[in-house]
Order: C-alpha cells, then structure tokens, then sequence
C-alpha cells in the first residue's frame, strides 16, 4: 500500500494535470482575442521592464507621467520580466505563459492549506478540485452567471482570459502559500515560518491590491479560528510580521502609491464611496461575523472549520451586499468575487465533511465518490469551455494594434490620446507616450480622470465639446488622438460623440470607423518657455473650468516666444534645451512629484507643480542653456530604501539570534 506522502504526492499531480488540460491553450496566446481586457497594460509593463532593466524609477508612459511603482504593483511583472529576459522570447507569448502556469498550480497551493489546516487527506483534495472546475459566484449571482455564460462555467478562467485579471489571479495562487506560512509561524517556535510568512505576505501585497484585503481578512478570520496561543500574542505576532514585510516592500508600495489607491480606488470604475448604508452594511458583517465564530466554537466545530467558514461569510457577504443591494462596504466589492470561489469552496467542503463525519464510513465513502464523479464531469466540461473560451487574435488584424504601430512608425515618441481599448493594448506594442492610458486607481493626478471625462463625454459642454476637448489636449501635450466611432470594434467606444472632431482636426488615418486626428501646436516639444504670469494658479473646479489654464495654453501657441526642445536620455531623465528671458519659466508637460530634480550649469534648479500637476522650472539663468531632469524619487524614495534595508536587517539578526539561542 502507498504511504500518505505518496497519496499526496499523486494527488497534486493530478491536480496539476488537471488544470494544466484546462488551461493548456492559453499556454501558446499570443493575443487574445477580447479587446476588452486590461492584460495589455500588464503585458506593456512586463515588456518595457524587460526591455530597460535597472530603469524601474519613473514611468514616462501613462497620465504624462508616473514614478514606475505607481504604473501597478509589480510581483506578477517582474515573474514575466524574468521569464523574458531568460527565454528571450516575444513578450504577449511570455505574459500568457507565465500566466497560465501561475493559474494551472494555483489549486496545489489551495490543497496545500487546505491538508495542513486541515489534515484531511480527501476533504482537501475535493475542495481543491471542486475549485479548479466549479464557481460559487456563477451560482449566487445572477449577473455574474450571465456574465460567464453559463452556471457551469468556470468564472475565474474567465475572470482572467475575457478581463484581463492576470495580477488578481496570481495574488489568489499566493493567498492560500502566505496562509499556511502564517499558520507555522503563529503555531511553532521555527523562526524559518515567520520569516517565510513575510516574504509570502509581501509577495501577496505586491501582486494586487485586492489580494492586500483578503490577507487582512483571511489572518483576522484564522485569529478568530485558531487558538494556538494567546490572541493578543498572535494579534501581535502578525503585526509585527505585517510591519516588517511592509517595510521590506516598501519602495515598490510607497507612501505615494498608498496615497494614489486611498484617493482614486472609490470612484475607479464606479462608485464605491462611503455612505450611511454602507456603514451600517459594514456593521452587520463584522456583527455577523463575531456572532458565526461565537456559535461555531460553542457547538466545538473543529477549528480549521471556523476558518473556512469565517472567510467564506467575509468573502460572500462583500459580494452579495454589492450584488443585491449595490452597497460598497469595500472599493471595487464585485471583484471580490474569485476570492468568494475559493473561500466558500473550502468552506462547504469542509463543513460538509464535518457533517459527515457523524455518519458510517461507509456512507462517507459512497458521497465522497458521488462528489468526486460529478466534479469528474464539470472537469470535462470546463476543459471545453476553456476550448472555447481561449481564442487567439491575429493581431495585425486588431484595429488596436494598427493604431499602435501607425503612430510608430508615424508619430514616433509623440504623446497621443488613446481612447477606449486602444490604451489598453497600446504600450504592449509601442514606447509612444499616452495623455492618460494608466489604471485609475494608481493615478498620481487626480485631475488626469477628469481631463478623460470631458473629452470622452461632453457634458454641459453644449456644442463646444471638440473646443474644450482640444484644449485639454493642448494642455497636456498630445499631438494625436485616436477616436472610435460607433461602427468601430472598439469594446467601449467612451466618446459620446465621437464625430465631434472631423472638420475640426485634420484626420491623418482612419480604419473602418476608428479615425486618429492630428492636435495641431507649434511644437512636439514637451518642454515649453512661457511667462511665468501664464502658469496655472490653481487646478481647475472641472473640465469646463478653463479659465485658469487658458494663458498657459494660450503661450504654447505664441510665436513670441522661442522654442523648447525636450528629449528622454532614459526613463527617468531627460534633456531641454531652452532660451531663456528673465521673467520667463519653463514649462514641461510631465507630472510632477516630489523627487524631481533640475540641474543647469552646475546649480540645481527651482521647479513646482503647477495647477495642473505640471512641472514649471524657474531657471536661475538667461539666454540659451540647457537643463538635466532627472527623477530620483526624492526624501521618500530614500526613506522606503532605508525601511527595507532595516526590514532585512532586523530579519536575518533575528533568524541569526534565534539560530544562536537555540540548543
């Protein structure tokens, strides 16, 4: 007879197996065919890390600007960029490789919590199985389930081919490793486990913000579960562990970053701010929550129990109170929705095995076989509807990719306005920088959603939306600006009134109905000499708010005053070459954030932000000169290399210490 190591062993390969038949397809994509997904940015992140390694500081690609930290939490890129510079290989065939491994192997990691919390052998293998085939969310949710398809579906799959959520599904793949290296570090002396629970835990927190939350509610959930010590020990232990990993991950979640996500995640793609109801929706769950994990260990269910039970109530009831009541107890609630799979998986599972736990084992066995025949067959099916579901694109085909390698070849290095899914797939295939094109949540600018909201929807603008739109583009230095009309492919055609422009602009290509209009300006310069009375004062109420930019857009327009050049030395410096007046300052259409620097003739330069979280350089010279910027990230920059510094001190003289310690 095999031993239990074997058992397992046979197990995860089959599990493996399985997931790997049914996302096998993915494995040779180069580019999918759903021109709705947002895996494009992820691809172009991981593309232009590859491509300029060691130049990770400024992102000069998306909102006219960016520190590179902000453009998305970096751990899923950095396995693809790794992944590319070892292969060699072309990065939309590398992300989807990547991607589908880090899918096929992410029902091991939930077996493997699910053995260890649990020590049962079969209830672990069914709940890791039932998660690779079946979806809870396609059951309780309506339009989830129309969204899908289908009940049968399998929704993370399609989460992440149809979508794009390739980073939130390599967080879910981490989750269930960081929790079982929580649970050795809170439930042994082997200071190896707490080390590893930091390093599991950063990987999580650096892979997505929604993977960030469902730690938090995982660890609170296993605190009220397990009992293995004292809470407050075990409260404290996860906090000084949380501490430390946040330290060491620090410079890639910066102050900045943290700063970005607090402001933009309520309003990104929706609504989600605060109100009375949610506060009171917030209650009930925490109330509901306490009053589940009271009830549970009155009854003495078994503690891994609770824990799947708890986290399946935290998952499900953020998804529901959204889904039934449109109640935001948490940014973005819907998309909590393949963390609800895996949490409510394992807690049927393991509460049903519970139950049965009463009964013969002769009654066990014959469910636990009706179980594992029926999942036998949802393999089958969601196999096929991977078949199905996994469709490659012919990108020269792509209205997307066509607009990409026109102004590449055309526009090269001009910045341009991409509308709808063409900022999407844009920077996957171009270095050309975009007025906007990065994931709202992370915008540093703020001002930068309400520039694309005027552009995109005109309103109370009357029949001056092409003026103020124009003006906005001239503003922030784009030269292009590509439209989709209402006959294009184009997945979200965002411009109510996308003809706004013909006999304005001239139109300089077009395909089908997706026309790219030229912004005319005296130069394609980002770098500007203007009077320093025409700087913006103030940012703007809104888009119709023109007034305390109109001097400033005004001057880059003047023939009075000379020409700026402007040229990126590497990602994060650059060169202008400038005539100078007194009285004169120049005005570079890159954001500004604490952490630039400007140096001419030896001397380092005054520079702010403007009204429009512009750069404006008052240089200390007259007549012709040319001035270095250059991003170093600043006193935070310094701070959050210091953090890890410590971070990774403090861990290797307390693995060292207890090394020593101990007999």
């Amino acid at each position: 007879m095999r031993s239990k190591p074997t058992v397992t062993a046979l197990l995860c390969l089959l599990l493996l197996v399985i997931n790997v038949f049914v996302v096998a397809k993915l494995f040779a994509v180069r580019y999918l065919a759903y021109n709705g997904s947002v895996e494009g940015t992820f691809i172009a992140i991981s593309r232009i890390m590859a491509k300029y390694p060691g130049q990770w500081s400024w992102w000069p690609f998306w909102s006219c600007g960016m520190p590179f930290e902000t453009s998305y939490l970096p751990f899923s890129h950095w396995m693809v960029a790794a992944f590319l510079l070892l292969t060699h290989g072309q990065a939309a065939h590398a992300f989807h490789e990547v991607i589908a491994a880090v899918y096929a192997g992410s029902a091991l990691s939930v077996f493997w919590m699910a053995l260890v919390l649990s020590r049962k052998l079969t209830a672990s293998f069914i709940a890791a199985l039932g998660y690779s085939c079946f979806s809870f969310a396609n059951l309780l949710v309506p339009a989830i389930r129309a969204d899908a398809g289908g009940l049968w579906n399998l929704r993370r799959l399609q989460v992440l081919v149809y979508w794009g959520e390739s980073p939130h599904t390599v967080a879910l793949a981490l989750l269930p490793v960081a929790m079982v290296c929580f649970h050795y570090a809170l439930t042994t002396r082997a200071v190896k486990w707490k080390i590893l629970a930091g390093v599991a835990a950063a990987a999580v927190v650096l892979s997505n913000a929604f993977g960030i939350a469902a730690l938090g509610m995982a660890l609170l959930c296993w605190l009220l579960a397990f009992r293995a010590r004292p809470w407050w020990k075990a409260s404290l232990a996860v906090a000084a562990i949380g501490a430390v990993s946040y330290c060491w991950v620090s410079p890639w979640l910066s102050p900045t970053m943290i700063h970005a996500i607090r402001i933009s995640a309520p309003t990104a793609g929706g609504d989600y701010r605060y109100r009375a109801d949610s506060y009171l929706a917030l209650g009930a769950i925490v109330a509901s929550l306490l009053l589940l994990s009271w009830a549970m260990r009155r009854l003495r269910a078994p503690e891994h129990v609770q824990f799947f039970v708890l986290f399946g109530h935290t998952q499900t009831a953020i998804v529901l109170t959204w889904y039934l009541w449109r109640v935001a107890v948490i940014p973005q609630p819907g998309r909590y929705q393949v963390e609800m799979d895996l949490a409510l998986m394992l807690a049927v599972v393991f509460a049903g095995a519970a139950i049965l736990d009463r009964f013969p084992k002769a009654v066990r066995r014959a469910v636990a076989a009706v179980v594992l025949l029926g999942l036998a067959v949802q393999v089958f099916h969601a196999a096929s509807y991977a078949r199905t579901l996994i469709r490659s694109a012919d990108p020269s085909q792509l209205a997307e990719y066509k607009i990409a390698k026109w102004m590449d070849q055309n526009r090269h290095g001009q910045r341009a306005f991409l509308g709808g899914s063409s900022s999407l797939l844009y920077n996957a295939i171009t270095d050309n920088p975009q007025v906007k094109g990065s994931h709202d949540q992370h915008a540093v600018n703020p001002f930068m959603a309400i520039v694309a909201y005027t552009i995109y929807s005109d309103q109370n603008a009357g029949d001056r939306g092409a003026e103020y739109s124009i003006f906005w583009l001239k503003a922030f230095g784009a030269q292009a600006i590509s439209v989709a009309g209402p006959d294009s492919n184009d997945y979200y055609k965002p411009f109510v009134h996308p003809r706004k422009f013909e006999g304005v602009l001239p139109a300089i290509w077009r395909d089908g109905d997706n026309t790219i209009y030229e912004v005319p300006g005296r130069s394609t310069s980002l770098a500007h000499v203007i009077p320093a009375s025409a700087v913006v004062a103030r940012t703007p109420i809104h888009g119709l708010d023109t007034a305390p930019a109109q001097a400033y857009v005004a001057a880059l327009d003047d023939a009075r005053y000379p020409l700026a050049g402007f040229g990126w030395a590497s990602m994060s410096e650059a060169r202008i070459r400038a005539d100078v007046a007194p009285g004169q300052v120049v005005a570079v259409q890159v954001t500004y954030v604490p952490g630039w620097e400007a140096w001419a003739n030896g001397r380092r330069q005054r520079m702010r932000g403007d009204g429009l979280g512009l750069i404006v350089i008052d240089p200390d010279f007259s007549g012709p000169g040319e001035i270095a910027l250059r991003y170093t990230g600043g006193v935070e920059r310094l701070m959050t290399r210091g953090m890890s510094l410590a971070a990774s001190l403090f861990a290797f003289g307390f693995a060292v210490r207890r090394r020593w310690r101990s007999p």
